[in-house]
């Protein structure tokens, strides 16, 4: 692999990337030399912010990870990606009351419990420093904002652009996801261009997208061929002892009583230019660390 401090890591993080759809389309460039699920049975909540601040600190971040339990309390949710226990009315109200009422009684209580959880943890980590994080091992570190590290996925406009999704008007989401991974990219390639030690990379649009595309795989595998070429254009960047993982957080599968379609898989996708794997999510942040020139990690 080369020496500590000779190489580039590239971490490429897509939310929402679908590990059974990756192996069904035969994606050579995102599953790399190795790839595999990753386990997040030890979530409560699968819900995009826990998981990512547990890659880039190697644990669970109670912090992070309480509000939206307490916000999934009060959603009657199917699927896998909740274990969170539902209070009785509030089952009760989903089998009685219409959709556009439950919403609005769930959102005026949640609101008042534990007000947005995305907006008071989009950069828990920054803002307290109480955990260590991969890019304290490293001198020369970049990232375009991942969340709990900087990036809120959901902005008043996420908010009102899924709203009219689920009213059957999918226009004003796919423009702005598509506009939001066209920025990521152009700024991935920037820092690419540069002598960063780490980079990661981090872009929601393909889960803003597939909550509604997910019964529309026509369309969801043009998006993953594009993505699979955006992978084969970063490792023609690289040198080859540089290394390259790819991860995402979940993936996406179709629920017939989601008014979107579908929600989040209770599994997630990495993959290695290396042949290394990871079981969770959280391991990466070990596995990163290991190849800093100032830590004494080995993995596994």
């Amino acid at each position: 692999m080369g020496n500590k401090m000779n190489r580039k890591i590239v971490i490429l993080g897509i939310d929402g990337l679908e590990y059974n759809l990756v192996r069904e389309w035969n994606l050579k460039y995102i599953t790399q030399k190795a790839y595999t699920k990753t386990n997040l049975s030890d979530f409560e909540v699968i819900v995009t912010p826990p998981i990512w601040a547990s890659m880039i600190t190697g644990e669970r971040i109670p912090e992070i990870e309480e509000p939206f339990i307490k916000r999934h309390r009060f959603i009657a949710h199917k699927g896998k990606s909740s274990k969170v226990k539902v209070p009785w009315y509030v089952r009760l109200g989903s089998k009685i009351l219409p959709l556009g009422i439950r919403r609005k009684i769930g959102e005026a209580i949640i609101k008042r419990v534990t007000g947005d959880p995305f907006l008071a943890t989009h950069d828990y980590l920054l803002r307290t420093r109480k955990y260590k994080t991969i890019f304290d091992y490293f001198d020369k570190t970049w990232t375009n904002g991942i969340p709990s590290y900087g990036r809120n996925v959901s902005t008043p406009k996420v908010k009102t652009a899924m709203a009219e999704a689920v009213k059957g008007n999918l226009k004003p989401l796919v423009e702005y996801a598509m506009k939001t991974y066209e920025q990521d990219r152009r700024a991935l390639f920037e820092a690419l261009d540069k002598d960063y030690e780490l980079i990661f990379w981090y872009t929601p649009f393909l889960d803003e997208i597939s909550h509604f595309y997910i019964r529309k795989k026509l369309k969801l595998m043009n998006i993953y061929f594009d993505l699979n070429k955006l992978v084969k254009k970063v490792s023609e960047k690289l040198d080859e002892t540089d290394v390259l993982y790819i991860i995402s957080d979940h993936g996406m599968e179709p629920i017939s009583e989601d008014p979107r379609g579908g929600d989040h898989s209770d599994h997630g996708f990495f993959s290695s230019n290396t042949g290394e794997l990871i079981k969770k999510p959280q391991d990466l942040f070990k596995l990163v660390v290991s190849k800093s020139p100032r830590s004494n990690f080995n993995y596994p």
